[in-house]
C-alpha cells in the first residue's frame, strides 16, 4: 500500500512529506480497532516505512520487515502475555 500510494500521491502532485503524512495516518487508522497506542504505532511505522520507500524504491524489505513485527508480536504476546497479565 505503501508503494502505491506514495507513486499515486506524487502523481497527484502532492509533495513529499504530504503524501507521506497522508500515508502514514491511513496506516494508522485502519489499526484503530487495536486502540489508540497500535494507531501511534502504526502511525509511526508508516512513516518510517514509507520514508524508506522513497529513499529504496524496494517493497520487498518493508514487506518483511511487517511480517517480522507481526511474528514477533504475535509468538511474543502468546509466550509472555499471561507473564505480565495481558493474556
Amino acid at each position: 500500500m505503501v508503494g502505491y500510494l506514495l507513486d499515486r500521491f506524487g502523481k497527484f502532485g502532492w509533495s513529499m512529506p504530504l503524501a507521506i503524512f497522508t500515508s502514514s495516518m491511513l496506516r494508522g487508522s485502519y489499526h484503530l480497532y487495536q486502540g489508540f497506542g497500535p494507531f501511534i504505532g502504526n502511525a509511526v511505522m508508516g512513516v518510517v516505512f514509507a520514508w524508506l520507500y522513497t529513499k529504496t524504491r524496494r517493497i520487498m524489505p518493508l514487506v518483511i520487515a511487517h511480517a517480522l513485527l507481526d511474528i514477533v508480536a504475535f509468538v511474543g504476546f502468546s509466550l509472555f502475555g499471561r507473564a505480565v497479565g495481558l493474556g
